[in-house]
């Protein structure tokens, strides 16, 4: 199990930002958050118009820390923490593999916080010696592909599904004082 505390990271716009695992009390961020995206990156992100539903938002948020991690990117407005920003894997049925997803708020995108998280995200796989991380995304999710290549990712087309990308790193094991 990972158990990192949060760490603080500035954004672009100079935005102190704090990224942390995600918790079962987090379901009211995650449900302001989800509502918040617009409809474009809601479609990017579940690949397709419909909204989660309140078990969905449970289920993101009460994780099982054996197969799945999440880290949130939040920040202070006016005394009000507000989720910006998640990232997450989940084990596939070859423990050694696992599925990722992030997803960036629409006024957050281009600050940063995806590449912050994403690298995140797969270092705490690293730890947990996970082998792979895999994923999905639309073929016409230029700012996706363009974040998952920069970080070492190998893109393929999804035989018979023309709208969709593969995304998959082969994962090496942390290095030893690696203190992300």
């Amino acid at each position: 199990m990972i158990t990192h505390d949060s760490h603080p990271w500035v954004a672009k716009n100079g935005t102190q930002v704090t990224i942390r695992p995600i918790c079962s009390d987090d379901f009211a961020l995650a449900q302001e958050f989800v509502n918040g995206l617009s409809p474009s990156t809601g479609y990017q992100r579940l690949m397709s118009l419909r909204r989660p539903s309140l078990e969905e938002l449970r289920r993101w948020t009460d994780i099982d820390p054996a197969r799945e991690h999440a880290l949130v990117a939040t920040v202070l407005t006016d005394g009000h923490e507000r989720q910006i920003g998640v990232a997450r894997y989940v084990r596939g049925p070859k423990d050694r593999d696992a599925e990722f997803a992030i997803v960036i708020a629409d006024e957050w995108q281009r600050q940063g916080l995806g590449h912050e998280l994403l690298s995140c995200l797969i270092h705490a796989a690293q730890e947990v010696e996970l082998e792979r991380l895999v994923g999905t995304t639309l073929s016409d999710n230029h700012a996706m592909l363009k974040l998952a290549g920069r970080l070492g990712f190998k893109r393929t087309r999804v035989s018979g599904h023309a709208t969709t990308t593969a995304l998959t790193m082969e994962l090496s094991p942390t290095v030893p004082g690696d203190s992300r």
